[in-house]
């Protein structure tokens, strides 16, 4: 599959109602095995990643479409601090 980025400036013009985005992570298994199911920290940083769908919920927003983020703690290791990330408000 590729990069929601990608997918997104493809068709970003046709996205006009309530819209979802995801970020799940793509190894649960590994995922679990590197917090040991303990999820406080980030141990698999997406800060490049982040930067582009941080910019995808901009232009989304200033478009007034109704927007939903889902975050999962197998993404980074933390869903919580994945949010503050997204926020811009982690120190």
């Amino acid at each position: 599959m590729p990069p929601i980025w990608d997918v997104f400036n493809e068709f970003k013009s046709f996205i006009n109602t309530t819209s979802v985005i995801r970020l799940h992570g793509p190894d649960r298994a590994g995922m679990e095995e590197k917090t040991k199911n303990i999820w406080n920290k980030i141990v698999d940083p997406k800060d490049e990643e982040l930067n582009k769908i941080r910019e995808m919920i901009y232009s989304l927003t200033q478009k007034g479409v109704d927007l939903y983020v889902n975050v999962n703690n197998h993404y980074e290791g933390s869903a919580p601090l994945t949010i503050e990330k997204l926020k811009g408000t982690q120190n």
